[in-house]
């Protein structure tokens, strides 16, 4: 009797499969079955929303009950709205119902209220709610913010300039020419 079976062993099988994946230019799709994890999300990646912490900080920002649950109800992540709210109005002096409106109807709050900071901190003494309005406009907050604050710096240029100039950054109609 053999105890060897002549079988090949998982890992071969594996390895096999692999290989294949290689020649026919799939090793992407290839990689996760030589392991094992298809379907399997990271666990960091996971991400439960927090409504209780969203709820809890915009009704401590002096936001209305009605308004936090429809914002928070409706929000992906929304601990994210919550803790957005409560930066601005306590970092810059804007009121909790601006920054709600703000913060709520973005995709990146935390970036809206750290682009909103940013820019309050190296210029304003006074509220300002173009600034807000400016980062909640943005599709990338962090760089915007940056943008601003790098212009200013680096330049003699307005905020106020600065705030129009980075956020049409990219986009220049007038370059593009038709195709002849």
């Amino acid at each position: 009797m053999s105890l060897k079976s002549d079988s090949p062993k998982k890992s071969d099988k594996n390895i096999s499969k692999l290989a294949a994946a290689l020649a026919f230019g799939s090793a992407s799709l290839a990689i996760p079955l030589a392991l094992g994890t298809v379907g399997a999300a990271p666990a960091a990646a996971v991400r439960e929303p927090d409504y209780f912490a969203c709820a809890e900080d915009m009704t401590a920002a002096g936001i209305s009950s009605e308004e936090a649950v429809g914002l928070c109800a409706s929000a992906r992540y929304p601990q994210d709205v919550g803790a957005c709210v409560i930066d601005v109005s306590e970092f810059t002096g804007l009121t909790a119902e601006s920054a709600a409106f703000v913060c709520g109807r973005s995709r990146r709050p935390i970036e809206v209220a750290n682009c909103t900071i940013d820019i309050h901190n190296a210029f304003f003494e006074s509220p300002s709610t173009a600034v807000l309005d400016n980062c909640g406009r943005s599709l990338m907050p962090a760089r915007y913010g940056a943008c601003v604050v790098d212009i200013v710096d680096a330049t003699e240029v307005v905020v106020d300039e600065a705030l129009t100039q980075c956020l049409r950054a990219g986009y220049r109609p007038w370059q593009i020419r038709p195709r002849s």
